[in-house]
């Protein structure tokens, strides 16, 4: 989040200095310091008159400015832009000044000397009061349930499920669409996103317990920034550490970090602890992974129930995610949400466990091939949930000492040219096998036909001949014996293209019946 600042201040000194430390501030975007109060609130009108969206987040006062005092200007600051958070800078941050800025309008009180710690907390609260003011004021934006970013909760029904691939996994695919991400493991003593990601670290989740006051920069040292995009912050290697993280510190956590990303994955693990509870408590989504297994969705059972016991969170506020999914399976996703009574997703992820290995074992799993089944089932898991849009794009090769890009589409052309004969030619011979069956019906018939003909003093020949359609011609034998006369029709099988091949195979059909003319 880019955090916009326009200062105010007559004292040059002042001014480098508040200078420098604003533009050490990650996400800050400072301008620059403005002299006295009547060029401030012209350079705040111009700006309000293009639109809200381009008022200045933060606004930074000095108790010095002229020719409108400070408190003045910060009162008339927040009746003219509601929208603007206003932070007094002075050096007596007395409880008496703080009463009187607080009764103005201000958001806040920075003393001086300035300290880093204190400008960057000071900073934050007032462009996230902002943030929100201004989500309650823009006609064009839906108001969230919650301030701040997403906060999407992955918890096991067992171990070995998934849990910690299916949370890399939202995680890439948030930030490939463009969303800021932040990565967390709560699983304290058995976090395992470190060894996937092949991440050699210092800083964790332990390290945040004993600070009350969580500022960006406190925050930004115990996060890891990863070569494949999401910011990191890694269960203790220590696992005894995690009994040092408690609820309250988890929650002001999760609260700093969904005010700085736009996504937030958290990876609960599969036992539940004071730490992770409040994640699935407080989480917009709370996954729970199982695989279609009878021990496994017993699991899932238990822990959906033990949720709603402890009040953390209800199955009907429950997403079951079902991996290792094969249609042969005889636990399918909708019974298994009427075994847990949660919801289950749409995208259901398939059993390729061939896939992964050779990036598990190379703590690689950010380099899964984007030609994955399982990578498209989390991916599409991740678009169902609104934080991406779709699967995972293949990689484009390259060609060439150009390095043009080049697809699939020749070789389809290629290949549907080559078989296209074959087709034809397999077609052809089917049609001639389906014309040969016919022929030895019309056969039979015909030789049925010119029996009863020949039997009563007929023209065989003419009755065989009479039911056959043009393109079967044939020759009718008769021979008359011992009462009966027995009839012989010959048929020539026609070729699907007639002068092109002369098909040699003939057909014969036999009948025979009593001789009625010898009998007179």
């Amino acid at each position: 989040m880019i955090v916009r600042i326009l200062s105010g201040t007559a004292d040059p000194d002042a001014a480098r200095a508040l200078a420098g430390l604003l533009h050490q501030l990650p996400g800050a975007e400072p301008g620059p310091a403005l002299p006295d109060s009547t060029l401030l609130l012209d350079t705040l009108a111009r700006a309000a008159e293009t639109g809200i969206d381009e008022l200045p987040e933060v606004v930074i006062v000095h108790d010095g400015i002229t020719p409108m005092p400070a408190l003045e200007l910060i009162r008339e600051v927040a009746l003219r832009f509601p929208a603007v958070g206003v932070v007094l800078l002075t050096a007596d941050p007395s409880p008496a000044v703080l009463s009187a800025a607080m009764d103005s309008g201000a958001r806040g009180v920075i003393g001086l000397p300035l300290s880093y710690d204190e400008l960057g907390a000071r900073v934050e609260a007032a462009a996230a009061w902002a943030g929100g003011v201004r989500r309650h004021l823009s006609p064009q934006r839906a108001l969230p349930a919650v301030a701040g970013g997403t906060l999407v909760a992955v918890a096991g029904a067992k171990g070995g499920v998934g849990t910690t691939v299916t949370a890399i996994q939202l995680a890439l695919a948030a930030h490939a669409a463009g969303r800021s991400t932040a990565l967390v493991d709560l699983d304290l003593q058995g976090g395992d996103i470190a060894s996937y990601l092949d991440v050699q670290f210092r800083r964790s989740m332990a390290d945040l317990a004993d600070i009350a006051d969580i500022s960006s920069r406190v925050l930004h040292d115990a996060m890891y920034l990863h070569e494949s995009g999401p910011a990191l912050l890694l269960a203790p290697g220590e696992g005894e550490r995690g009994e040092d993280v408690t609820d309250r510190s988890v929650r002001l956590v999760l609260h700093a970090l969904r005010q700085r990303y736009e996504v937030v994955v958290v990876d609960c693990g599969t036992q539940l602890t004071t730490a992770n509870a409040v994640a699935v408590e407080t989480a917009d989504t709370a996954l729970l992974v199982t695989t279609p297994d009878v021990v496994a969705v017993r699991a899932a059972k238990r822990m959906v129930r033990m949720w709603d016991r402890l009040q953390i969170r209800k199955p009907q506020d429950t997403t079951a995610v079902v991996n290792r999914y094969t249609r042969s399976t005889e636990i399918q996703p909708s019974l298994v949400a009427r075994i847990t009574g949660t919801k289950v997703a749409a995208s259901v992820v398939p059993a390729a466990f061939k896939e992964l290995q050779s990036v598990i074992d190379a703590g690689r799993l950010h380099d899964l091939d984007n030609r994955s089944t399982v990578k498209q089932g989390l991916w599409a898991l991740a678009a169902e949930l609104g934080l991406a849009v779709g699967g995972p794009q293949p990689k484009a090769a390259r060609r060439g000492r150009r390095g043009a890009l080049r697809d699939d589409r020749g070789q389809v052309v290629l290949e549907t040219l080559g078989m296209t004969p074959i087709i034809l030619i397999t077609l052809i011979l089917v049609w001639q096998a389906v014309l040969a069956g016919y022929t030895y019906t019309l056969a039979g018939h015909a030789a049925d036909e010119a029996a009863r003909a020949a039997a009563v003093g007929q023209d065989a020949a003419a009755a065989a001949q009479r039911d056959l359609p043009s393109a079967w011609n044939g020759t009718t034998a008769v021979e008359r014996g011992g009462g009966k006369v027995t009839v012989t029709v010959t048929l020539k099988v026609p070729v699907l293209f007639p002068g092109a091949i002369d098909f040699p195979l003939t057909v014969h059909g036999h009948a025979s019946t009593v001789d009625e003319e010898a009998k007179r």
